[in-house]
This record gives structure tokens, sequence and C-alpha cells, in this order.
């Protein structure tokens, strides 16, 4: 996602990120395609939807709490490490293994001479993907580059919208995609962004807009659930800016990572977790409790919220059914149930 923040709007995020992706391409894609990817380390992209989001105010707070030499956030006097394990745990991805460089140079390779431009976009995969023909192309090919779009829109997304060289080589060898190290790729991508974000929010003479590059939902990833990856799971859950807010100020964070026996028993966790899981708690269930009756709180707010609106329907269906032809209408009978302010929730979406 790439996200510009406005620092004249309180924790609020402009997000230029397009939604487009997840519905349309996932919607055409056949069987046979499905088939496909499942055997891909990004087997979970089919199942992306549109309700991909990620809280304005906590990416806000975040940016602002990151601690760089730490590789963490500063919450409640500590700091909480953001680490591979929660890259392997979220997103589902190898953190060990053969390494990527974004910054190598590809001139010429089939997946690249498709598009026959020197610089490709996130758009322009778009649109080949939109009217491929399955018949003249074949499952593989189209694959190869709806891999290509899911990584550069939704794990490595730049300000330009291109993506890198190197991808184009490495979704030519499909056989061998798994042997690379993505899990160390997307967090050092977006790491060294929240660097420079935090950096931005910190200086009162930085200019007043400034980018976040990368796949910021991993930041909210760190309870454990019942999906792997956990991302299937996040994207079905709406945290409102209250629930953010009030977790900030009481200082509630989930500080170790928590390991399922479920998670354990795939292999890239197993792996991660390892390499990387020494210092962490595997499955201690107190972790996170209260964080999640926060979450179910909020949850029940907002269906109160739909039912009190619900009853403000019926009521204003009665009144306009009362109306007689010889009475003007009474506005009286209907009232604004939106309050304009600044407790709601404000959410970008993939």
């Amino acid at each position: 996602m790439d996200c510009k923040m406005d620092r004249k709007r309180d924790g609020h995020v402009d997000c230029s990120e397009e939604k487009k992706f997840v519905g349309a391409i996932n919607n055409k894609l056949s069987v046979q395609q499905k088939k496909y990817i499942e055997g891909t380390p990004f087997w979970w992209f089919p199942m992306l939807t549109d309700s991909v989001t990620i809280s304005r105010k906590l990416l806000s707070l975040l940016c602002y709490n990151w601690v760089e030499r730490r590789g963490g956030f500063h919450i409640g006097g500590q700091v909480v490490e953001f680490n591979l394990l929660d890259v392997c745990l979220g997103l589902g991805l190898r953190v060990l293994v053969e390494r990527i460089d974004l910054n190598e140079t590809i001139l010429d390779n089939d997946s690249l001479n498709i598009f026959g431009s020197e610089t490709v976009t996130v758009k322009l995969i778009y649109d080949y993907l939109l009217k491929y023909d399955d018949d003249v192309g074949g499952v593989e090919v189209f694959c190869r580059i709806y891999i290509l779009l899911g990584i550069s829109k939704f794990l490595l997304p730049n300000k330009k919208g291109s993506v890198f060289p190197i991808i184009f080589k490495i979704v030519d060898d499909m056989d061998n995609i798994d042997k690379y190290n993505w899990g160390t790729l997307v967090y050092e991508y977006l790491v060294s962004s929240l660097c420079i974000a935090s950096l931005g929010l910190k200086n009162e003479s930085s200019a007043k807009h400034f980018d976040v590059v990368g796949c910021v939902y991993l930041l909210h990833f760190r309870c454990r659930m019942n999906k792997f990856p956990r991302l299937l799971h996040w994207m079905n859950v709406r945290v409102g800016d209250k629930v953010i807010r009030s977790a900030f100020d009481k200082n509630m964070c989930v500080v170790d990572v928590s390991v399922s026996d479920e998670e354990l028993h795939h292999d890239v966790v197993k792996e991660a977790f390892k390499q990387f899981g020494t210092g962490y708690r595997n499955e201690e269930k107190n972790d996170n409790e209260e964080v999640l009756r926060l979450i179910e709180y909020e949850e029940g707010e907002i269906a109160g919220m739909e039912h009190s609106i619900f009853e403000l329907e019926e009521m204003v269906a009665k009144c306009t059914g009362e109306v007689g032809n010889e009475d003007p209408p009474n506005d009286a009978c209907v009232e604004d149930v939106f309050d304009d302010d600044d407790d709601g929730d404000d959410e970008m979406a993939l």
C-alpha cells in the first residue's frame, strides 16, 4: 500500500491505493488458475477481499512511536519489537533462505517482454489481466503475471506504481519461486518506510506530506488468531479509532508473539520459529485477552449503531407515510443521526 499522510489532518491518512485489484481480478480467476496459485507461496492472494483495511489512527500512532534503533514501537514505557516472525505469521511467507536484491537490473526476460516497456506499472499489468484470453495465453502465463501484480501492489508498492524488474525474473521461474526469502524482503521494505515516516512526523520543519509504502497491514497482526496466515482473520475485523486510542492510552499491547500449535503445523512457521522463536512464548492465551475484549466491545457498539439506524429508518418511513396532502412535510420527524465528530472510525482500504 502506498499511503500519503497529511499532517494537517489529525490522525488521518490520505490513501491513494486503488481497490480494484482485489475485486475485479480475483472474481475473474478460473478453477485452474486458483489451483495453480495454490502451489505457490502466495496461495492466499485469491482470498483477499476489498475489506482489507487498517485504522488511520493506528498507522499514525505507530509511525510516530516507531523506534528505529530498537526495531519496534514505543508503547507503555517499553519497546514492542516488530520482527520477522510477525511477517511469517501475518503473511505466511518464508523468512529464511535466498535473499532478493530489489536493485538488481534485468534487461530481458519473458514476463517483461510481454509489456514491451522499460517501466511497467501496476495499472498496465492490471489492464493486461482484465483483457487476458485464457484460450490464447494459457494458465501459467496468467498466473505468473497475477502473482507479479499481487507482489507489486500488496507487498511491495511504491509511489510511482512501478514494478521492480527483479520480480519479473523471479516469476519467470515459477518452479523455484518458493526458495526465496519473501518475508525478509517485505519486512525490510516496510521498516525502511516506517523509519522515514516516523522522522517526518517528529520533525516540525519537514514537509506537510510524506509517504508510507509497504504492506502496512502487517502492523496489527500480532494477536494470535485461528486462521493462517493471520491476514485472513484481520481483513474481516474492523477495529475502530476508539479502541485504538483506548489501547494506547491504557498502554495495552501484545508484547510477545504467541504461536499456536495449529500455526506450527505449517512448514514456514516451523522453520521461522526454530530460528527466531527462542524468546517467544508458544500459545499463551492470556497475552491478548484484554485487546480482544476491546475489539469485541467495539464490534458490539457497531452492531448497536446499526440497530439504531434500522429503527430510525422505520420511523422515517412511518412519518413519511403519515404526512397528508394538506400539510407540508414535517422535517422534525427526521433528525440527523450522523454526528460529525472526531471519534468515528476512519480506515484505509486495500
